[in-house]
């Protein structure tokens, strides 16, 4: 089956800040979007991975904007659901001078959200997504459902998995978007069950289930049945686990200016690598080296 990727989440309108405004107290600020999925897209589009975008977004000019930009880069946009009197979300980035963000949300009831509620429109999309080599998704693309529709994506997923499909999964946890830890973590237990490349961080999977370190997530992980493990862990590299064989590759040394989209855009060059024919080391520089040039620009995507 020729390599084709559908990626499924949630894509908002970013607000960040460019320079203190003329008056005192003001700031100007910069439109532009973002959201773990959608970062990943773009770096999967850029590096001749056939992407495919899968979310919802409304019937607005912001939204037609959205679609038009994703589409520049070369992302298909024919899975995304258009609705009715709806937005996107939105969120604001605060950098501080060390070049780490702090995020406000106005994501309520996001069209996103709402993606897999008409069961029989959900049965069409999963009928398209069964085409596909891989389906990525992450935690947030988990967080932002209600009970029914993540009910409705995991059986659609271990079907999908059944039938010969790689399933790709990003943790990236969330705290505020889940109702309790407990919750958090028996979704990512079922969704370890049926991943085949997983991509946790070790900050996230700290705060979620204690672990202390990158040996103690693979062992839990790979004891689920994933393969393929890449712990990230900032500044401090990653360490891989692949058929049974481990290995730290160290980070690419860099000088931060911002680091929002910087796991987003590893994922992306550690994918585009492996799925391209590069072994887990290389995958992993290929990782480091694209999110070393991401965080050394403002906002989640940087110029081409």
């Amino acid at each position: 089956m020729q390599t084709k990727v559908a990626v499924i989440g949630e894509c908002m309108l970013e607000l960040s800040q460019t320079e203190p405004g003329l008056a005192d107290h003001s700031r100007l600020m910069k439109m532009s979007y973002g959201g773990d999925t959608l970062n990943t897209s773009v770096y999967l589009a850029r590096n001749t991975i056939q992407t495919t975008y899968v979310t919802a977004l409304g019937q607005d000019l912001n939204s037609d904007w959205l679609i038009n930009e994703w589409q520049q880069e070369n992302i298909d946009c024919s899975l995304i659901e258009r609705m009715p009197n709806s937005v996107p979300g939105m969120y604001m980035i605060d950098i501080d001078e060390h070049g780490e963000r702090s995020f406000f949300y106005w994501r309520k009831e996001s069209p996103a959200s709402r993606l897999f509620d008409d069961a029989d429109k959900v049965a069409k999309l999963f009928s398209k997504l069964s085409d596909f080599s891989h389906v990525y998704l992450s935690g947030i693309s988990l967080a932002i459902l209600p009970a029914s529709s993540l009910a409705r994506l995991f059986e659609f997923l271990k079907q999908y998995r059944e039938q010969g499909g790689k399933i790709i999964f990003d943790g990236n946890y969330r705290p505020s978007l889940w109702s309790s830890v407990t919750v958090a973590q028996q979704a990512y237990k079922e969704m370890y069950q049926i991943t085949d490349f997983a991509l946790p961080t070790l900050e996230d999977e700290e705060m979620l289930f204690g672990f202390d370190t990158a040996e103690e997530i693979i062992d839990t992980i790979k004891d689920h049945g994933v393969n393929e493990i890449v712990v990230k862990m900032g500044g401090e590299g990653c360490m891989a686990y692949c058929d049974q064989l481990r290995a730290y590759v160290a980070a690419t040394p860099t000088n931060p200016i911002d680091t929002t989209a910087a796991g987003d855009s590893f994922n992306a060059g550690y994918l585009a690598a492996r799925l391209s024919g590069s072994n887990i080391n290389d995958a992993c520089n290929a990782g480091h080296q694209l999110a070393s040039k991401v965080i050394q620009y403002r906002g989640a995507i940087i110029p081409i």
